[in-house]
């Protein structure tokens, strides 16, 4: 079956060289195969960026980046990418748990112990990649070359719903109904046009796991990685790490197939992420 080639693409291309995506026909001449075949994932950067924006679509309901983020220092005087008091805001008092979550992986202290989608995350390329991106991104909205509109997701007549899940170019196709703040439609142009507010996801290059795709009421992106959601097994997903708000699971035995542990056990020593738990071998 035919699949639009991802638009994040072109937008990135386009606006970097001065120009704006106003609309976006997909191409036609590139297959699913095609993009499948180029979903390269370079020390894990590109399936961990992806699962970053989808955890940013979930939580905050909007792409609003250089609104809702900064760049702090983490680790080992590291430059790393932070809420701002307008993004946790965003999430409606949760505290943004995915997000914060997979924003953790940045810190040097976390380097080589997440793997998503069958390869180990250098925390220290996924860093410089969404401070360089945060960075284009700024450049780009303050140029006034990647205009974008207002625009909040998951939710349909005041109602939230859950996006559609489906299989992608790379891995998982999530779509999300999308409209204007108050419930108003958007344009079909002005859908595609919210490829300029993922700039941020091509920093130091592109990236096949944003498959961006829009339509008159929802957009589309295809973040890899599986990350555990809170209450599953742990050592069950790709990342072999489990989300646990309410129970200490230091010492608990676990298996992690995609890092060859076959008997570890559960640790937390991360003071960013007091609440996942990784797989370490004994």
């Amino acid at each position: 079956m035919k699949k639009f080639a991802p638009l994040v693409i072109t937008a990135a291309a386009m606006a970097f060289a001065g120009c704006a995506v106003d609309t976006g026909a997909p191409s036609e001449t590139t297959t699913g195969e095609d993009i499948a075949a180029s979903c390269t994932n370079p020390e894990g950067t590109n399936a961990a960026i992806a699962v970053l924006a989808e955890a940013i679509t979930h939580e905050l309901h909007r792409w609003q980046i250089t609104t809702d983020f900064y760049v702090g220092t983490g680790s080992n005087n590291q430059q790393v990418l932070k809420l701002t008091s307008a993004g946790l805001q965003a999430c409606g008092g949760s505290g943004c748990p995915e997000t914060q979550n997979i924003l953790a992986v940045q810190d040097s202290t976390m380097d080589q112990q997440v793997v998503i989608d069958g390869t180990k995350v250098s925390s220290w390329s996924f860093a410089s990649r969404v401070v360089t991106g945060f960075g284009n991104q700024k450049t780009c909205q303050q140029n006034r070359q990647c205009p974008f509109v207002a625009h909040v997701f998951d939710y349909q007549n005041g109602t939230y719903v859950q996006p559609t899940i489906s299989p992608g170019p790379c891995m998982t196709l999530f779509t999300h109904p999308v409209s204007a703040p108050g419930g108003a439609a958007l344009t079909a142009a002005q859908v595609n046009q919210l490829a300029n507010a993922l700039i941020w996801t091509t920093g130091n290059g592109a990236n096949p796991y944003i498959a961006f795709q829009g339509t008159a009421s929802t957009v589309s992106i295809d973040p890899g990685g599986n990350l555990n959601p809170p209450g599953q097994t742990p050592g069950a997903g790709d990342n072999c790490n489990v989300y646990s708000p309410d129970v200490n699971l230091n010492g608990q035995p676990c298996v992690c197939t995609a890092q060859n542990i076959t008997s570890g056990v559960l640790k937390n020593n991360k003071p960013l992420q007091r609440s996942t738990y990784y797989c370490t071998a004994m």
